[in-house]
C-alpha cells in the first residue's frame, strides 16, 4: 500500500530535475514582493499612522523590518531534511506570507488601530516569508545541478528580481487607485500563498 502511493504520487507529481528547476524559478516569483514596497507605502502611511508627524519615518521602519525578516536565516534549518526538508520551507514561507500581508489587510482596511510593535511584526513575517521561498529554490536547485550550479543559480535568482517588475505590472493594472493599497496587500497575501501550495510538490 505504501510503495503504490508512493508511485501514484510520483506520477502525479514529475521528479525530473527540469521541472523542479521551472518550479523553483516560479517560486521565486513568490519572493520577490520585498522590492516593490514603494508602491503602495505613501497610500498605507495615512491608514496605519493617521495623523502621525513621524509617519514616514514610522513607514521606513516598518520596511527595514521586511529586510531584516527576508535575511534573517532561519530557514536553512528547516530546510534540513531532518527537520523538515524543501516543501516543509516552502508551506512555512507560504503560511509567513499569508499571515504578514493577511494581518496588514485587516489593519489598513477595517481601521484596525495596531501598534506599532504588531505592525512591526506583520511586516518581519511577510519578508521573512520571502526568503523562505527562496531558500527553497536555491538549495534545491543548488543539490540538483551540481555540475553547472553556477548557471542555474543565476537562472534561478533572476526571477527573484523579476518578480518584482511582474508585480509592478499587476498594481498598475488593478492597484494603482490611492485606496486600493489594502486590496493589493490581501492579493500578495492570498496570490503568493497559492502559487507557493501549488508549488510545494515539485520543489524535491
Amino acid at each position: 500500500k505504501g510503495p503504490t502511493r508512493t508511485c501514484a504520487m510520483s506520477s502525479l507529481f514529475p521528479t525530473s530535475r527540469w521541472s523542479v528547476l521551472v518550479a523553483s524559478m516560479l517560486l521565486e516569483l513568490c519572493g520577490g514582493s520585498v522590492y516593490i514596497t514603494n508602491l503602495y507605502l505613501a497610500a498605507l502611511r495615512p491608514r496605519l499612522f493617521p495623523g502621525a508627524a513621524d509617519g514616514e519615518a514610522l513607514m521606513e521602519y516598518l520596511v527595514f523590518a521586511s529586510n531584516l525578516g527576508n535575511w534573517v536565516p532561519l530557514a536553512g534549518f528547516l530546510y534540513d531534511a531532518r527537520r523538515g526538508g524543501p516543501r516543509t520551507v516552502v508551506f512555512a514561507g507560504a503560511a509567513l506570507t499569508l499571515l504578514g500581508y493577511g494581518g496588514l489587510w485587516l489593519c489598513s482596511a477595517f481601521d484596525v488601530h495596531a501598534n506599532f510593535a504588531v505592525l512591526w511584526l506583520l511586516w518581519f513575517l511577510w519578508g521573512h516569508g520571502s526568503g523562505y521561498f527562496d531558500c527553497a529554490a536555491i538549495a534545491t536547485c543548488s543539490a540538483n545541478f551540481r555540475e553547472s550550479r553556477g548557471l542555474v543559480l543565476g537562472l534561478t535568482k533572476s526571477f527573484y528580481g523579476l518578480s518584482g517588475s511582474l508585480l509592478t505590472q499587476v498594481f498598475l493594472a488593478f492597484f494603482a487607485a490611492p485606496d486600493a493599497a489594502p486590496a493589493f496587500l490581501l492579493f500578495l497575501g492570498v496570490a503568493l500563498c497559492l502559487l507557493a501550495l501549488a508549488l510545494a510538490p515539485l520543489v524535491r
